[in-house]
């Protein structure tokens, strides 16, 4: 749920969606805008100007059986219109589980100031090793120059680099 401040309309430019926005988030990431599945369309304004259509519910593996806007300052007075929506409880809990399983304490502690200091620098020399930082940089230089360029083998790299950070911060303690 959201304030994206941000019409569908506003997610064009002519007829060509704009990357990064509303619109092309949730077409790119398989969410559902109940609105669209109910009704076909979205409502004319979520706020108490008219033609205002900027805020969302977007969903995912999650089945929303009815959605409305509610009157105006109703539960609450508020220059956006509230918004409801159904869910089918049993549907949506049925799912079964496994135990909650404890996780194993972590060995590194802030108060530690030797340990702190030779985590700091573990991470620092990996970081520079592995061309971390640069290869960072470079995929961030690629989305502020022309966003369009970024494509899934650049968002499969991020999502690499954050995996081995991940791992490296967890083997340096």
């Amino acid at each position: 749920m959201l304030d994206a401040n941000q019409s569908l309309s506003d997610c064009y430019n002519g007829s060509r969606l704009k990357p990064y926005s509303i619109e092309w988030l949730w077409l790119q990431r398989g969410l559902t805008d109940p609105f669209k599945k109910l009704v076909n369309s979205r409502p004319n304004s979520t706020t108490i100007i008219p033609n205002r259509d900027i805020d969302f519910v977007l969903s995912y593996g999650i089945d929303i059986v009815n959605k409305s806007t509610l009157h105006l300052d109703n539960p609450c007075q508020s220059d956006h219109l509230g918004i409801a929506f159904d869910l089918d409880l049993n549907k949506f809990f049925s799912s079964s589980y496994s135990d909650i399983m404890s996780v194993s304490p972590r060995l590194l502690t802030s108060g530690n100031l030797k340990a702190v200091t030779s985590y700091i620098k573990y991470i620092t020399d990996q970081v520079k090793i592995h061309r971390i930082e640069d290869k960072v940089n470079t995929l961030g230089d690629k989305v502020a120059h022309n966003p369009s360029d970024f494509n899934q083998e650049d968002a499969a790299e991020l999502n690499h680099l954050d995996l081995h950070l991940t791992e490296t911060m967890l083997s340096g303690e």
